[in-house]
């Protein structure tokens, strides 16, 4: 069995890994050549007058964390993550896959879906025994090796890893869930999930990341997605990051649709101390149609960059991207969105608004969306807002008797709840205004407690995007510092 690695990151130790692993000689060699493109790709430093976050991830010290740390309890799970479990996001379920730090230590499928061919392992055991449909489908298509310098570090240290392959034909309707738990210090993660679904086939899939490092220690989550949509297939993806704030993560998401084929991303990103996301819809069939939903909440001094594309490649294809947030202490949100129509994407829809809601002077984020368009018969059109609560609407709360801190509470529950009737998990929708209230207040009761609907019981109208205060301009006392960390 291969214990924990060395500190640091090196050719001789991916080879101790892969040896540690009896990996086949392909899945070796794919490893030395991420690790040779790691080493020759430069970090990526972000562009000159954003808000420094790539920037920020570089200063990381890499070479101080374990590359290699498995679990050391065999399948019980930590009571901490037994209690975190208890607030499930799904009730029915038709299998669960959990990874512990670098090794995945449950696994459990229906028998039915078993019987029909679908299959859920880990991403080791799929190397060895469903080779074929890995070594066609891993890191090559959906996000190659070269995509960034920590794809290749990734590609190179991958351990653990969750494999999904659902058959053609096969509906799978109760979701599968996914958890990841990360408890050691001082050590680097680079889970892996690859999602194969086979032509008319469909398939939900939760994800969920949570961690219990103790205070003072950081630690690394290198994580990639990889969902591959056949002819006219239906993938829906569920992600809820709940990591603790001495954890810098970054996760590249991809998804690459055939004919007809539909991925929906519902990405919620509450938790890290420095949060990278980039996440993509490569849309190549004709006729298939991709959606993003995302959601984030940034306190004290979180910094995220969040990144993605809709990239269309075919006749009559669409693409819709949502993103909404909240910003308060000191934290910085950067979002960057792309539309690119390739020349052949004719009779194309694509959508792009992200919205940033600020609630401390300190806070900034930067939203800037994109179009790329080489084709002259589509319909594409994006946007973004970034603010201030409109005093306006706080005073109206205001002179009917809330106090400040609730009217601002009122306010963001009214923000974010479109975007939150548009996540298909109630449970889901449940643990965000839970996660989103505790946040802003510190506490909670329940649910019917402490989020209302804004509109309904006091009849605030434009509680979306237009809660967002656009004119005011911070006075010159009141420019906010830049901290590196």
């Amino acid at each position: 069995m291969l214990n924990t690695l060395a500190p640091g990151f090196s050719r001789a130790a991916v080879e101790e890994l892969s040896r540690g692993k009896s990996e086949p000689e392909w899945m070796l060699q794919k490893r030395l050549h991420a690790w040779d493109t790691y080493e020759k790709t430069p970090t990526p430093l972000g562009r000159r007058g954003d808000l420094g976050t790539l920037r920020a991830f570089s200063n990381f010290p890499f070479e101080q964390m374990t590359s290699y740390s498995p679990a050391q309890t065999g399948d019980v799970l930590p009571t901490s993550f037994e209690q975190a479990r208890q607030e499930g996001l799904v009730d029915e379920r038709s299998g669960t896959i959990i990874q512990h730090n670098s090794s995945v230590i449950r696994i459990e499928l229906n028998e039915e879906l078993r019987q029909q061919g679908v299959i859920l392992t880990d991403l080791e055991t799929a190397v060895r025994e469903h080779a074929d449909l890995v070594q066609q489908h891993f890191m090559t298509d959906c996000i190659p090796v070269d995509s960034n310098k920590y794809t290749a570090l990734h590609a190179a240290f991958w351990s653990g890893g969750i494999f999904l392959y659902v058959p053609k034909g096969v509906e799978i309707t109760a979701p599968i869930l996914s958890q990841v738990w990360l408890d050691a210090p001082d050590a680097a993660f680079f889970s892996h999930t690859l999602i194969v679904a086979d032509e008319m086939s469909s398939v939900r899939f939760v994800t969920e990341y949570s961690s219990g490092v103790e205070a003072g220690r950081e630690t690394l989550l290198d994580d990639v997605v990889e969902v591959y949509a056949k002819n006219a297939s239906s993938v829906e993806f569920s992600n809820l990051q709940e990591l603790g704030q001495n954890i810098w993560n970054i996760t590249n998401k991809n998804a690459v649709f055939a004919k007809d084929a539909s991925v929906t991303f519902v990405l919620a990103e509450l938790g890290s101390k420095v949060n990278i996301t980039n996440i993509g819809a490569g849309l190549k069939g004709s006729g298939s149609a991709g959606e993003l939903v995302g959601v984030f909440f940034t306190d004290h001094d979180q910094r995220f960059a969040i990144s993605s594309l809709s990239n269309h490649d075919a006749v009559s294809t669409n693409a819709e991207t949502l993103v909404k947030g909240v910003l308060t202490d000191t934290s910085r949100v950067e979002f960057d969105g792309m539309i690119r129509i390739q020349p052949k994407a004719q009779q194309t829809a694509s959508f792009l608004s992200a919205h940033a809601l600020l609630l401390s002077k300190k806070s900034r984020a930067e939203l800037i969306p994109g179009l790329e368009i080489a084709a002259n018969e589509v319909s594409a059109s994006h946007g973004a807002t970034s603010g201030q609560i409109d005093e306006e609407q706080l005073f109206y709360l205001m002179v009917r008797g809330i106090a400040r801190p609730e009217a601002e509470r009122i306010i963001v529950q009214g923000f974010f709840e479109p975007v939150l009737q548009r996540i298909p998990l109630e449970n889901m929708r449940a643990r965000l205004r839970r996660g989103i209230v505790r946040r802003m207040s510190g506490e909670y009761e329940s649910e019917a407690d402490t989020w209302v609907d804004a509109q309904e019981r006091w009849e605030i109208e434009g509680v979306d995007e237009h809660a967002i205060s656009l004119d005011k301009k911070p006075d010159s006392d009141e420019e906010i510092q830049l901290n590196d960390y």
